[in-house]
């Protein structure tokens, strides 16, 4: 993943920028990738933003357990694995249900939490699954709370395995935030570093840079990444996406 954004970062160190997110029409995206090697751009976090044909976006971030460069490489495998999956249309559970089974035929030392949400602008509807991952957070007018966490264990655990998934619409002006457990642990539990990130989200002002700008990347233990995504209208069909193709399925 590209370089993060932190509270006092070296200039090579500077963000994923917007101009290395998609565009994509109805929403608004910012998002960090901070990994927790000092001076190496490493990490075993993802953070990917994938427009199907259609119209729709799968947002995703996911959580390889590790550190260094073996965690970085089976990270960009997962990744590219679930967006294959995603631009061959299957909903976030299922996405899940093959990613889990191919790491674990194929990465049996691999283990990774994830979440998947397929975003229709259209409709505004949100659909999203996930695999032993921290809930996503919604923050709107009356502040940020975390949206129900479908069941589904971490990936490579155990195979045939089945996700459940969720859905609601996302009302104009609410933002969902996919976050890592990087981001929230703490020395009382993952509850409390959940109840922070929501205090800091409910505070920080509503456009996704802003609020991204906001997060505290410093108090940390692990790689961090963060997804902000920011429903802004109703939208218009962008076209037709060209397909997607992955080595690693092949």
């Amino acid at each position: 993943m590209t370089p993060a954004m932190t509270t006092a970062p070296p200039p090579r160190r500077l963000a994923v920028r917007a101009r290395l997110l998609p565009r994509v029409e109805g929403l608004r995206l910012a998002a960090c990738n901070q990994g927790l090697s000092p001076g190496l751009d490493l990490s075993g976090d993802w953070c990917l933003v994938q427009p199907l044909e259609g119209g729709d976006v799968v947002l995703s971030v996911g959580d390889v357990v590790g550190h260094g460069l073996p965690a970085t490489a089976a990270m960009l495998a997962l990744r590219h694995a679930l967006a294959g999956f995603a631009a061959a249309g299957h909903p976030p559970a299922t996405v899940l249900r093959l990613l889990n089974d191919a790491v674990c035929a194929r990465h049996p030392d691999v283990t990774a939490t994830a979440v998947v949400a397929r975003f229709r602008p259209s409709t505004g509807t949100v659909t999203w699954a996930r695999a032993g991952h921290p809930p996503i957070l919604l923050t709107d007018a009356s502040g940020a709370r975390p949206l129900p966490a479908p069941d589904g264990l971490l990936l490579g655990a155990f195979p045939d395995q089945r996700y459940d998934q969720r859905a609601l619409r996302l009302p104009p002006g609410a933002t969902l935030c996919l976050y890592t457990d990087g981001m929230v642990e703490r020395p009382h539990g993952i509850e409390q570093g959940i109840a922070a990130l929501r205090a800091r989200l409910a505070a920080a002002p509503r456009a996704p840079e802003a609020a991204l700008a906001a997060l505290d990347f410093t108090d940390r233990r692990d790689d961090a990444c963060v997804l902000l995504a920011q429903r802004t209208s109703p939208a218009r069909p962008l076209g037709r996406a060209l397909p997607f193709r992955s080595p690693f399925l092949s």
